[in-house]
């Protein structure tokens, strides 16, 4: 039989290599690409089969931003999300919604790489099921947040103080005082603790998250 052909995208080196070689060893065809413009790359001049994607893929476009636009051109194409966010709400620029009959994995949900096989083969057969789902699982972490808290953790893992919160929201500067009081409790922290709530609340965010950005913590507690 015919090795089918996967592209991985994923800017983690190691991670990208180590997905690959887990392929290769199970008979796939591994090509691999660090961002989206090298995918596009690939995708057009090999017809992938299947796409192994990562979400946060650094700056420019996401792994989203990608995916439709390969099941565009390959509707064909089997579309496997292996990322580290609990679900699609967490990619902020993400406004198009998660395509259908693909299948998302946590990278910290993901303890075998059967699962991972598993799921590429449905996603490639287009028979990828509710099983191959980690975002709707209800037991995810931070499920029960709302997009408005998610909006907020978001700005301040990115290092805005309340008032360039406020202004990137186009709320008073009370009313996101109030909103990041209610994102802190959400997730339980403890909101009375002022500064150090903030920091306490982003540390927990991107130990979940896995943003991919730096972000010193004096920039969060101010």
């Amino acid at each position: 039989m015919t090795a089918r052909l996967v592209l991985v995208v994923e800017d983690d080196d190691l991670l990208r290599e180590l997905i690959a070689t887990a392929l290769e060893v199970r008979g796939y065809t591994v090509q691999t690409a660090s961002n989206v413009v090298d995918a596009k790359r690939l995708f057009h001049a090999t017809d992938p089969d299947g796409l192994v994607l990562d979400v946060d893929l650094g700056p420019g476009p996401n792994g989203f931003d990608f995916a439709q636009t390969a099941r565009k051109e390959a509707p064909g194409t089997g579309v496997v999300f292996l990322t580290q966010l609990p679900d699609p709400r967490f990619a902020v620029e993400n406004e198009q919604g998660l395509p259908t009959g693909i299948a998302y994995l946590r990278k910290s949900a993901l303890a075998d790489l059967n699962v991972l096989y598993d799921a590429l083969d449905a996603a490639m057969r287009g028979e990828a099921t509710s099983q191959h789902r980690h975002d709707i699982d209800k037991s995810r972490p931070f499920a029960a947040l709302t997009v408005k808290q998610i909006e907020v953790l978001h700005h301040m893992a990115s290092g805005k103080s309340n008032a360039q919160i406020a202004s990137a929201r186009g709320t008073s500067l009370k009313a996101t005082e109030d909103a990041i009081r209610r994102a802190c409790q959400a997730i339980g922290i403890d909101s009375s603790l002022e500064g150090n709530s903030r920091t306490a609340a982003v540390t927990k965010y991107l130990s979940v998250v896995g943003v991919k950005s730096t972000i010193g913590m004096d920039q969060v507690s101010s």
